[in-house]
């Protein structure tokens, strides 16, 4: 099913050009994009290498908080706003910057932050720091190396700088604390534009009650005293993301089942032309659970939004393709693009009954890469007694399909497992907490205690590039363990 969802389309679900030259099209080479190919990835150069110092993916400084950018650099590409070199060209897409094989998690029952490895031969357990607060939802910046925790009750959100190691024998740096956000409101949710230096947090609006929240932009390019440039009002919602080259926010208003889109490249959001899209002239289906997108996850390299519909029968992967042109210096989204979406399809056909179809139960966490159109995502699926988390490998352009991954369910997804003695003896279930290290093929999910206030798991699946994936324990045997409840994971 492909619809158009905005306007400049045409009557067959496909971007109508708005008769510039800056337009966009669905070709997938613009070469007024600055985009090489379809994948927005220069073949000339080795994408797993870190942009900022042009070594070999580390930033060649293990101190937290290093990634090779200097603030207050005038050459080419900074910052017009922070005067920080990120490598960013305006009109143009960065290179990926390379996962350094830790992941970081954080928890809603404990105030722990714990890592992880994944650059080595197993998957070990690495410490943890108290970080005073329960965690609510969390942002990496692997341009700048930073993380930002969202810590709802204690009304900050706090900037730690994250250490990248040499490799599997070169020691974790632990986080440091940068700096803190005070928001005068429960923060919910945070994302950041790692190339303009611009931290997004969405927070109560205890004023306005249940349709309405705050947003908050602010300027961290001295993380030691984040800056507030703006606070408006927005929808509420519990989904959104920044595609930071094209100064571009979308957020899913769960009210009323609508995208709606924000240019950021001001120090106040403006809502862009042609929002808010309704979602559901392409996924009209209904039953008795409701409708929603969660976890809104833009692919700034394909030009892809990504989101997880939890509608038990009706739960699928939300793929939807907006336009590839990027602004340049001094333009703003609306310069060169009219905002719109046109759905991909997944492989779950809905018109027909889940008991004669392949099919899940909820969904949670989209996961794409820069790098390939392999995208994982959390789920739930029937195992034969109980809805069970597991994990589901999509593959392919339009339309996408189905990978075989562990095989666990219909032919098709890994079941999240307990193990004893390298032998599955349980099912998990998932707040779907998730993440993918796209540069050893890892794909981390996180499972959940029984009881629930019980020892969270890590579940860590790795992935050949045509898909295929299979558990992989520690030392063969055992999961790894976790604090209670984990909401919030990052691949760093």
């Amino acid at each position: 099913m492909l619809v158009c969802l905005a306007v400049g389309c045409s009557d067959d679900g496909v971007v109508a050009g708005d008769g510039t030259a800056t337009a966009s099209n669905t070709s997938g080479d613009d070469a007024d994009s600055g985009i090489g190919d379809s994948s927005g990835i220069s073949a000339s150069t080795d994408p797993t290498v870190d942009p900022g110092d042009g070594s070999d993916g580390t930033s060649g400084d293990t101190s937290p908080g290093s990634s090779g950018v200097t603030a207050g650099d005038s050459g080419d590409g900074s910052d017009e706003t922070t005067g920080a070199d990120t490598g960013l060209e305006p009109g143009t897409l960065p290179e990926p910057v390379a996962k350094s094989g830790v992941v970081y998690v954080a928890h809603f029952l404990d105030n722990d932050l714990r890592w992880y490895r994944v650059d080595g031969e197993t998957p070990t357990a690495g410490d943890s720091i108290d970080m005073g607060a329960v965690t609510h939802d969390m942002a990496l910046d692997d341009v700048n190396d930073r993380l930002y925790v969202a810590q709802d009750v204690a009304g900050v959100v706090a900037i730690y700088g994250l250490g990248r190691p040499d490799g599997p024998a070169d020691p974790v740096v632990a986080p440091t604390l940068l700096g803190t956000f005070d928001v005068p409101t429960a923060p919910r949710f945070v994302r950041v534009d790692p190339y303009h230096q611009r931290l997004y947090v969405v927070a109560d609006d205890n004023e306005a009650g249940t349709g309405q929240m705050r947003l908050h932009t602010v300027d961290v390019s001295d993380p030691a005293a984040p800056a507030l440039l703006s606070e408006i009002a927005i929808p509420s919602t519990t989904s959104l993301d920044v595609d930071g080259p094209r100064n571009l926010l979308a957020l899913f208003h769960g009210l009323t089942d609508e995208i709606f889109a924000y240019d950021v490249s001001g120090d106040t959001p403006t809502e862009v032309a042609g929002s808010p899209i309704d979602l559901r002239e392409p996924y009209p289906e209904e039953n008795n659970t409701a409708f929603s997108a969660r976890k809104l996850t833009f692919d700034p390299w394909h030009n892809r939004l990504y989101a997880a519909r939890p509608q038990s029968a009706f739960s699928e992967l939300i793929v939807m393709e907006y336009p590839e042109a990027i602004p340049g210096a001094g333009q703003a989204y609306d310069d060169v693009a009219d905002f719109s979406l046109t759905a991909i399809a997944d492989p779950f056909d809905l018109s027909v009954d889940i008991g004669d179809r392949q099919g899940i139960l909820d969904a949670f966490t989209p996961m794409p890469s820069p790098l390939d159109m392999l995208v994982f995502m959390t789920a739930s699926a029937w195992n034969g007694t109980q809805a069970t988390a597991t994990v589901v490998t999509f593959s392919g352009d339009d339309p996408l399909a189905l990978e075989p991954g562990c095989g666990d369910h219909e032919d098709f997804g890994c079941f999240l497992r307990d193990y004893v003695g390298g032998n599955p003896v349980g099912f998990l279930r998932t707040d779907g907490a998730a993440c993918r290290d796209w540069t050893h093929n890892v794909v981390v999910a996180t499972g959940l205690g029984n009881p629930e206030d019980g020892p969270g798991q890590m579940q860590f699946y790795r992935n050949t590039d045509d898909g295929g994936t299979s558990p992989w324990l520690n030392d063969g045997n055992i999961n790894l363990l976790t604090g209670a409840l984990p909401v919030a994971t990052a691949c760093h």
